[in-house]
């Protein structure tokens, strides 16, 4: 499996437009071929920074999707953002999931 993490910083006083844009791309994001699960996450320490994170079958889906026409338009937002987006790849290549009880 492999994760990307796309790290955004907003303007403030964009953070609406800037929210509607990172919405489209989630949801485009997650019809795409090889995307298992897409998501937003805010940011505890700064409640204008984001992370779109993505699960993936394999690096080329990725590659195909960073490389799409949706993801080239999602980055003309860059006058929404404070700074260029981080995107961070990981390969995982085992994961666990534990319930946690009592």
């Amino acid at each position: 499996m492999i994760m990307t993490w796309v790290q955004l910083r907003v303007h403030p006083h964009k953070e609406s437009e800037a929210l509607f844009a990172i919405d489209q791309l989630v949801t485009q994001m997650r019809a795409s071929r090889g995307c298992g699960r897409g998501r937003l996450l805010e940011d505890a320490a700064d409640p204008h920074a984001f992370f779109i994170i993505g699960e993936w079958d394999c690096e080329a889906d990725v590659d195909a999707f960073l490389a799409s026409r949706d993801f080239q338009v999602f980055k003309g937002i860059r006058i929404l953002l404070r700074g260029q987006p981080v995107v961070t790849i990981d390969d995982v290549q085992h994961r666990v999931t534990r319930l946690v009880t009592q």
